[in-house]
């Protein structure tokens, strides 16, 4: 499992420069959500925890952002 968590870092290296490259702050909650995975995996949790983990929490902070800036808009 440890492996994972390189894939889990690269992923994140991924997003970040992709979130460098457009500024549209929706990258960067998908390597919020792969850093989670990478911890998971680090832990020894298995890939169905990992891309669950990673699928919530990205899916979560994208939608707590969408939220805040309709309102403020």
């Amino acid at each position: 499992m440890k492996f994972a968590a390189f894939v889990w870092l690269g992923l994140v290296i991924l997003f970040l420069i992709a979130e460098g490259a457009t500024v549209s702050l929706v990258s960067l909650w998908f390597a919020a959500g792969a850093v989670v995975a990478m911890f998971a995996a680090l832990l020894g949790a298995g890939a169905w925890l990992q891309t669950g983990l990673f699928l919530v929490v990205s899916g979560a902070l994208l939608l707590i952002s969408n939220l805040t800036t309709r309102q403020l808009i």
